[in-house]
């Protein structure tokens, strides 16, 4: 392997191993970092197989890269034809795993120091000896979570690469000197912050667990606006009584500019431009899967009162204001917006926290707007009953 610098490396299990702390000091957007033995004894959730019948699925995100005697080859799901599509040496890459796959939630576990609404899901890979996707750069935070097998890393710094297209569904770059080069085995994790280099080759059949971040860019924050003013709120019209008269008419003054651009300004401050970002960053694209039969408000005050426990479906990630700092006090799940009064904070806070739900969790009897709310959510496919 190239040279490592031992500032790109963590041994997890050492005295002075991995803490979220340091890590989101000295690493987080700033460089990337090899940490090693980050999951002891990892058992992979999932397996080649289960991928694959994931990757048949049409409502599933799914695609195999081969690289064929020279030539690369992107097959989009949903796949019918393995046979055809795993020629020469291949990756199986699936996305948002977590929304269909229960079991593959304890790998995002250890990383909840970022917060619900940055994470984006978590792709899961599967390659073949000598598979990968070549040397490219992504616009976001990855963790690179190694499963079974084994698994080449190479990571280079940020700088300006000339990008080749040698399939039209591939962006690559034509290559990169590395600070990392690195063979990482089971429960081994890569981070890689956004704008860096990097290629992964596997040594030998493998999986690896992606655990990807996003970052709105302007323009989607921009789209979240122009949805929230196509509505309705907030969408005022220009206004200038009391103009003073101008000489020459096709003269456009700093104080018209800066009126229009404080017209936009109040919208972005206003209170209902906070509801719609948060509801944006709530949105995650879970697949909705509401109950044929609806259970009723008093179905469910029943079934919560004789302690039946209830939990989030697979990927759901709530999100929850405490009504502090300008921000109303909500949960806000999958795009959508559920209030809620102090007395009520402890339950929904309960909700939020994705654990298992159940009568005993708090002192105070539920509400009626909480169970109004956990009714709701049922009915919608985002909580389930728990068999545990």
């Amino acid at each position: 392997m190239g040279n490592n610098d031992n500032t790109y490396f963590i041994d997890a299990q050492s005295g002075n191993g991995f803490t979220a702390e340091t890590f989101l000091k000295h690493y987080w957007q700033q460089k990337p970092v090899v940490i090693k033995q980050f999951f002891l004894d990892f058992t992979d959730p999932i397996d080649e197989n289960d991928l694959a019948g994931l990757a048949q699925e049409p409502e599933v995100d799914a695609r195999i890269i081969s690289h064929v005697q020279g030539s690369w080859h992107v097959e989009q799901g949903p796949i019918n034809d393995f046979d055809n599509a795993c020629q020469g040496n291949w990756t199986l890459l699936v996305q948002g795993v977590d929304k269909y796959v229960p079991d593959v939630a304890p790998i995002l576990e250890p990383f909840s120091f970022v917060p619900n609404w940055r994470l984006d899901d978590l792709m899961v890979s599967f390659a073949t000896n000598g598979a990968g996707v070549g040397a490219h750069i992504d616009q976001y935070d990855v963790f690179l979570v190694q499963g079974k097998g084994k698994r080449r890393w190479r990571v280079g710094k940020p700088a300006n690469y000339k990008e080749i297209f040698p399939h039209p569904k591939l962006r690559q770059i034509e290559g990169f000197d590395p600070v990392i080069d690195v063979i990482v085995e089971p429960g081994d994790v890569v981070y890689v912050p956004p704008g860096w280099p990097h290629d992964g080759q596997t040594i030998e059949d493998s999986l690896t667990y992606s655990v990807g971040y996003r970052a709105p860019d302007n323009l989607q924050l921009a789209e979240s606006l122009a949805m929230m003013l196509d509505k309705g709120p907030g969408n005022y019209r220009f206004t200038d009584p009391a103009r003073a008269g101008q000489a020459n008419p096709a003269l456009v003054s700093s104080s018209d500019v800066a009126a229009l651009k404080q017209q936009l300004i109040d919208a972005i401050n206003g209170e209902d431009f906070t509801f719609a970002l948060l509801e944006a960053m709530s949105e995650q694209g879970i697949p909705e899967y509401p109950l044929e039969d609806e259970v009723s408000l008093e179905q469910i005050s029943n079934e919560f009162a004789a302690g039946i426990s209830f939990v989030p479906a697979p990927g759901v990630r709530p999100l929850i204001c405490d009504g502090k700092r300008g921000l109303p006090r909500a949960l806000y799940v999958n795009g959508s917006q559920f209030a809620f009064s102090k007395r009520d904070q402890e339950w929904f806070e309960v909700l939020a926290s994705g654990s298992i739900l159940n009568a005993t969790c708090c002192q105070d009897a539920p509400s009626f707007t909480f169970l109004e709310t956990l009714t709701t959510l049922i009915n919608n496919g985002y909580w389930e009953w728990f068999e545990g």
